[in-house]
């Protein structure tokens, strides 16, 4: 019998290297099968703390919407390793997906990826004369699409065939929503939580667990709101934090999230804003969070959100918040770049362009906002180039102008009625 003591009593060494193109969070590397390393939004290089001398550099979580890749991956260290590769690319919009709240079915669209344009799939719209879906979520592998029904008060999930873009329910689905009529609806960065918002009368949300082998959930428990109608719900990017925009009075309250038990506690006092926070997002690195405020004066409001407390603070100097031109903001949404911000606005029916200064939050209208078309529900493509709205019974696809982020037409596709969320499957 022999052994291989070869490594026993090896000098040890430092692994690091360089990072390219990450624009989003959720990437964890690993060496040696171990000594997780969670990569921030935007970093361009790491070092992972424990020191050795065979390396084996691979990839355990891809970031959101991102595919990353390893190169000079191992070997066995002679010095100091700082010339391992990450290399990250966006993931391509394969399916557009989208709710009909009024005609209670779903629209699901395969994408051009060379011009954003749409073609509805055979056998779309997916019909349930039960579920009239007001929000919807989906895992970041893009493997399911979770759906808030209002009318049966239930969540329904479905599988997303990525060869086809078909939607099949799942086993066990629907799942029951213990209170209140379910609104939106979304899934942390790591696809193991969700959380559901609620409308009148209920001033609870609550939390559930997906199954990473079903996605089925299973509910762990409701967190009680400061106010009435905690309409919109959002984790933040770095997925250690929950939000919920209040519909009574505009403010957004937060909470910490256990990232092991799926537990929520409070971070505090609920941050003020205008009236009826209607629609809230973070930008993909969460340093910020936007709440889109429905009635009139129609404004939107931003936040930074310490990123050790989760504690929100309105930008100082923000007033008002930032005017969308016209009342009635109902949705929003940051571009993957964290370039420019959208706001779709109901009265008058219109879509607010703006740029974001990254290192202040300060909105700056687009030139030539207000543009052409109310945008009850908005998502982007993982790249930035194509912007998609749903309105008035159509979804609009923009392509938009990397420098000034301004929306040109690519087309108009026929839906159903009252479109209320998208999202988008990407591979």
């Amino acid at each position: 019998m022999s052994c291989d003591f070869s490594n026993r009593n090896s000098p040890t060494y430092f692994i690091s290297g360089t990072i390219n193109g990450l624009l989003a969070t959720g990437l964890v590397l690993q060496n040696n099968g171990g000594d997780d390393l969670r990569i921030n939004y935007g970093a361009n290089s790491f070092l992972f703390p424990t020191r050795t001398s065979l390396y084996n550099v691979t990839v355990k979580t891809q970031a959101k919407d991102f595919s990353c890749t390893v190169a000079n991956g191992s070997g066995r260290a002679l010095s100091d390793i700082t010339n391992v590769t990450v290399s990250c690319q966006p993931k391509q919009a394969g399916y557009v997906i989208v709710s009909n709240v009024t005609s209670t079915n779903i629209s699901v669209y395969s994408v051009n990826p060379n011009t954003g344009s749409l073609t509805e799939i055979s056998g779309s719209p997916f019909t349930n004369a039960l579920c009239a879906a007001r929000g919807l979520a989906i895992s970041p592998d893009s493997s399911y699409v979770y759906a808030a029904c209002q009318g049966e008060d239930k969540i329904r999930v479905y599988s997303i065939t990525k060869s086809s873009g078909m939607l099949v329910e799942i086993a066990g689905s629907p799942f029951n929503v213990p209170s209140g009529i379910p609104t939106r609806l979304s899934v942390d960065p790591t696809g193991k939580w969700l959380v559901l918002g609620t409308n009148n009368p209920s001033a609870l949300i609550h939390m559930y667990a997906i199954s990473a082998n079903t996605g089925a959930l299973t509910f762990l428990g409701s967190y009680a709101t400061s106010a009435a109608q905690p309409y919109a719900v959002t984790f933040d990017a770095t997925g250690k934090f929950v939000y919920a925009g209040i519909g009574l009075n505009g403010n957004v309250d937060g909470w910490t999230l256990n990232t092991t038990t799926g537990a929520l506690s409070s971070v505090g006092s609920p941050a003020p804003g205008g009236s009826n926070a209607i629609d809230i997002t973070t930008d993909p690195a969460g340093r910020y969070l936007f709440a889109a405020n429905y009635s009139g004066p129609g404004r939107i409001f931003v936040y930074t959100i310490n990123p050790t407390t989760g504690v929100l603070a309105q930008i100082s100097g923000l007033g008002p918040g930032f005017s969308t031109i016209n009342d009635s903001p109902d949705s929003i949404f940051v571009d993957p770049k964290s370039r420019f911000v959208y706001s779709g606005n109901q009265t008058p029916a219109n879509l607010a362009g703006f740029t974001l200064d990254i290192s202040t939050g300060t909105l700056t209208t687009m030139a030539g906002s207000t543009f052409s078309g109310y945008s009850g529900a908005l998502a982007m493509d993982p790249s930035g180039t194509y912007l998609y709205s749903g309105t008035g019974g159509f979804v609009r696809a923009f392509t938009v102008n990397p420098t000034t982020g301004v929306p040109s037409l690519v087309g108009t596709f026929a839906a159903g009625t009252d479109q209320t969320s998208i999202v988008i499957a990407s591979y």
